[in-house]
């Protein structure tokens, strides 16, 4: 099988390419220029099928390319060997060019039989930040879909000017001025890399892009950084800490059930039975220092019963276990990266902090400010939205800038909604006035003075472009999706999408996207009622 599914391609591509003559270059250049035959014309002649093409305007290459081939790939290992020469065989639909090549990053079988390959855009040995194309092939082995953005680099690129020391340099020098409350030398950099940075669909530069830490007595958090690897300029900076901003349910002293570890002569909050190495919950005693120091007991049954947040630890530990078996059971997943890794948390974080967030390694939840907030390690879609947000770090990899973040922020809040079992985020932590008050409305938007429909989107500045504001178009979405359809099925539907179809620069019409695309694959009447959603919210017509 594995022989004839190969073959099977190679001899659709040597087909293309007579018909192409002598003007076709082979698949290893990265691109076919074609002549004077139009690039879709000439794959659906190869392949005898009709294929559609949804365009990204602003770049003039497929956003979704959907159509059928022979029979190419059935393993991982197909798909990436397959995918990579479809794609750059069809060149020309992507603008590609000589020296333009695709990277398998991720590979595999999913549980229908489809078989899916994640592909980095890279110009010679540079990856081009933000470019991605997933291939998905059907049960038999056709490729039926290519979905995510590619971004045509127009002009030769600059050789590095600046080291990857240089660029260390800068980017902490960049991150100090850009924050000058926090102390100088709380900054902390990761090994640069470099990339081509589109700045525009017409003009890219070679960066360094430096991850930042930042940790000192006021707050923790991460950056990016990008450094012209030119002229040592900031090209942009921009903060990447995944904020719950306000949304929870409260400690109400329930009793839970936990897992825990003799560490000693005393316990610790640490579950050897989720992940390995150990879930484990910290405290971090009023401070922002990260970790902190493992939570411990001399007694079992009793945890964290001290200071005006008590019990915040025990909710914590037992909220990311219960997250953690809601991935396991329903979607079949181990742990937030799929690999079995424990996941750690941290309680009591800084003073009266009103907020929990996931930095790219932890969960971090604040005691809230008992006035308006109660503490946010109290709340199970508190701690499935932060979980969430690594899920999503491990696979579409979004970020927290405009619609791409919204659509990372509104997939943590549709998660923690199916985790908990509820449409409102925020109504147990938050009670302004001393009455209770959802600080997101899944179910009524506006009743949380949220936008419904993309007729509604707030263009901000503030809030990373409105991250926290415009996710509830996108999750109104879910919310319209669960009214038709079984709660069971909107849950796979979402899954799907997350972590078969989105990619690291996808926006809300690429969620449409993907979640029609993962409706298609589940079958019967599932796919009208997801489009009928986004054309409820005005996304697509």
């Amino acid at each position: 099988m594995h022989r004839t599914l190969t073959l099977s391609f190679a001899v659709l591509a040597l087909a293309a390419a007579g018909c192409r003559g002598s003007s076709g270059t082979s698949s290893s250049s990265g691109t076919t220029d074609g002549g004077d035959v139009d690039p879709l014309q000439q794959l659906e002649e190869d392949t005898g099928h009709s294929w559609s093409i949804r365009w990204r305007q602003e770049l003039h290459t497929p956003a979704l390319l959907e159509g059928r081939t022979a029979p190419m790939a059935t393993t991982g290992g197909d798909a990436e060997r397959a995918g990579r020469q479809f794609l750059l065989h069809y060149g020309a639909l992507y603008a590609m060019k000589p020296g333009d090549d695709l990277v398998a990053t991720d590979s595999g079988t999913d549980e229908l039989g489809m078989t899916h390959a994640r592909f980095q855009q890279q110009i010679g040995d540079v990856p081009v930040w933000g470019g991605e194309l997933i291939a998905h092939f059907d049960t038999d082995g056709a490729l039926v879909r290519v979905n995510g953005r590619y971004v045509p680099v127009p002009a030769p690129l600059p050789m590095a000017v600046k080291s990857a020391d240089e660029a260390r340099v800068l980017a902490v020098n960049g991150a100090r001025a850009a924050y000058p409350t926090v102390s100088a030398d709380a900054f902390t950099s990761q090994t640069p890399k470099l990339y081509v940075y589109p700045l525009s669909p017409t003009s890219m530069k070679l960066v360094w892009h430096v991850s930042l830490d930042a940790a000192d007595d006021t707050q923790v958090m991460t950056l990016d950084a990008f450094v012209d690897a030119v002229d040592g300029s900031i090209v942009h900076l921009a903060e990447t800490t995944e904020y719950l901003d306000g949304s929870g349910v409260g400690v109400t002293g329930d009793q839970e059930s936990l897992v825990v570890a003799k560490d000693g002569a005393s316990y610790i909050l640490e579950d050897v039975t989720r992940g390995s190495p150990a879930a484990r919950t910290y405290t971090a005693n009023g401070t922002t220092r990260l970790p902190g120091t493992a939570v411990r007991s001399k007694d079992t049954m009793s945890w964290d019963t001290a200071g005006s947040a008590a019990g915040a630890a025990v909710d914590a530990h037992a909220f990311v276990a219960k997250t953690w078996d809601y991935y396991f059971k329903v979607h079949g997943r181990l742990g937030w990266d799929g690999k079995n890794k424990g996941v750690h948390a941290t309680v009591h974080y800084g003073s009266k902090y009103d907020n929990a967030f996931f930095d790219g390694n932890q969960l971090v939840f604040g005691d809230g400010d008992g006035t308006d907030f109660s503490p946010f390690s109290g709340a199970l879609d508190v701690v499935a939205h932060e979980f969430t947000h690594g899920v999503t770090y491990h696979t579409a990899k979004l970020g927290m800038e405009g619609e791409n973040g919204a659509l990372n922020e509104a997939l943590s809040d549709i998660f923690g909604c199916f985790v908990e079992g509820n449409w409102q985020m925020g109504e147990g932590i938050y009670h302004p006035s001393g009455h209770a008050a959802a600080l997101r409305d899944i179910a009524n938007p506006h009743k949380s003075n949220n936008p419904a429909t993309m007729s509604e989107y707030v263009q901000t500045t503030s809030d990373n472009g409105g991250v926290h504001i415009n996710s509830t178009i996108v999750s109104h979405a879910a919310y319209l999706m669960a009214k038709t359809l079984p709660l069971a099925t909107v849950e796979k539907v979402w899954y799907r999408a997350l972590t078969r179809y989105l990619h690291s620069s996808a926006d809300f019409r690429d969620a449409a996207d993907a979640t029609i695309s993962a409706a298609h694959d589940l079958g019967g009447d599932t796919e009208a009622a997801v489009q009928d959603a986004w054309v409820k919210i005005g996304l697509i017509e």
